[in-house]
């Protein structure tokens, strides 16, 4: 079992109200991280933050659109200010849907690459500026295997992951130098919260019972599993310590073997 401590390490984490952000923020805050939580639901993000202190940990959350520079400017700066210098940073905000592309409206162009793609480059901006005034830092930053490999019904959030690659590519070549590594985690199925509703719009993809589609998945899979939370976390964790001193600009590809490259 890894026991690695993040004592040293002030992370912020978006979208950490729920799913892969929410875990995250719990396991790190365990190892003894300062966790701030931007995310804009209240009620969610609270929780979390709530769960973390109750717990023993440091953790404060942060009402924050991520897509908006200003109120990512702002919450950066208040998290120095309450927590001490910035050392790292995780974009795990990120919106979903299956939708067939004539029938894709310019409405979800826009929401899904101002969250999943606009809102990283704001992030990693505020990030990179910090990092480089405190001597170095690390981003992960959360891609998808449809970063990697394109899908009928998911036009537009593939074009929002695969962008996602090559600006975290891009940063990182042109702040290695600076101390600041920049990587992606790409997993595939991962059943939080927003798997029980696209399990629905993928069901009406395959011709599927809603209920089939999280094993219809599972027996196509190599391993035969989804990606369990604690496979997210152990591969964050990998990334942000110096266990991966000399990764920059990779991608860990979390899928059971489902994609090789």
């Amino acid at each position: 079992m890894n026991t690695e401590r993040l004592d040293d390490k002030t992370i912020v984490i978006t979208g950490a109200g729920s799913g892969m952000g929410a875990a995250m923020a719990k396991e790190f805050a365990s190892r003894g991280a300062k966790i701030a939580i931007f995310d804009l639901n209240d009620e969610k993000g609270k929780q979390v933050a709530e769960e973390i202190q109750q717990a023993g940990g440091t953790c404060m959350y942060l009402k924050v659109d991520v897509t908006r520079k200003r109120e990512v400017e702002d919450a950066a700066d208040m998290v120095e200010e309450k927590l001490g210098k910035l050392t790292s940073w995780i974009n795990s905000a990120g919106v979903s849907r299956m939708v067939p592309f004539l029938d894709c409206e310019e409405s979800l162009w826009d929401l899904t690459i101002n969250v999943n793609l606009k809102a990283t480059f704001l992030c990693c901006q505020a990030a990179v500026k910090r990092m480089l005034a405190n001597g170095g830092g690390t981003i992960v930053n959360m891609s998808s295997l449809s970063g990697k490999k394109p899908s009928s019904w998911q036009t537009i959030y593939c074009a929002s992951k695969f962008g996602v690659q090559g600006l975290s590519q891009s940063i990182a070549k042109e702040f290695a130098d600076k101390g600041i590594r920049v990587n992606t985690i790409c997993p595939g199925i991962v059943h939080t919260e927003m798997w029980d509703r696209l399990k629905y719009e993928y069901a009406k993809k395959r011709n599927l019972d809603p209920e089939e589609v999280l094993p219809y998945f599972e027996k196509n899979i190599p391993m035969h599993r989804l990606v369990d939370l604690k496979d997210v976390t152990n591969a964050a964790l990998f990334l942000l310590t110096d266990s991966s001193a000399y990764l920059t600009g990779q991608s860990i590809n979390l899928v059971g073997g489902e994609w090789m490259e």
